[in-house]
C-alpha cells in the first residue's frame, strides 16, 4: 500500500475502502513509527453503563495517520469523508488501550486530547 496526499496539509492518511483487506501494515510502517491506523465507530450509539458497548454502529479505517500532524481538523475532514456534515453535531471519544469502554473512555476536543490519545 502506498500512501497518498490526502489532505491540503500535506498528510498521508487514507481511508480504507469498505472491501479492502488490510495489507502488513507493521511492514508497510517499518521506519516510519509515527504512523497508525485510526479505527472510527460510527453511526451507532453507548449503551449503559455497567458493561457500556458501542452498538448498531459502522466502522472505518484510516491508515497512515502521522502523529506529528493529525489534529481535530483532521478527525472533522476525516468524518465528513464518510458522510456527514459539518452541520452534524460531533462528540467525539477515544478508548483507552487496555481498559474498556466503562472506565477507558475519553472525551476527544481539542488538539491536546489528540496529543493524550496518540
Amino acid at each position: 500500500m502506498v500512501p497518498v496526499l490526502s489532505t491540503e496539509n500535506g498528510t498521508l492518511w487514507n481511508l480504507r475502502g469498505p472491501h479492502t483487506i488490510a495489507l502488513d501494515l507493521d511492514k508497510d510502517y517499518n521506519g516510519h513509527g509515527n504512523f497508525f491506523t485510526l479505527k472510527i465507530h460510527h453511526g451507532g450509539f453507548f449503551s449503559k453503563f455497567p458493561g457500556r458497548k458501542y452498538v448498531e454502529g459502522r466502522l472505518a479505517f484510516y491508515d497512515f495517520v502521522d502523529t506529528d500532524l493529525f489534529s481535530v481538523h483532521d478527525l472533522n475532514d476525516m468524518i465528513r469523508e464518510i458522510g456527514y456534515s459539518a452541520d452534524d453535531t460531533m462528540y467525539y471519544h477515544y478508548r483507552i488501550p487496555n481498559l474498556d469502554l466503562d472506565f477507558g473512555l475519553k472525551a476527544l476536543g481539542n488538539d491536546q486530547d489528540v496529543i493524550s490519545m496518540t
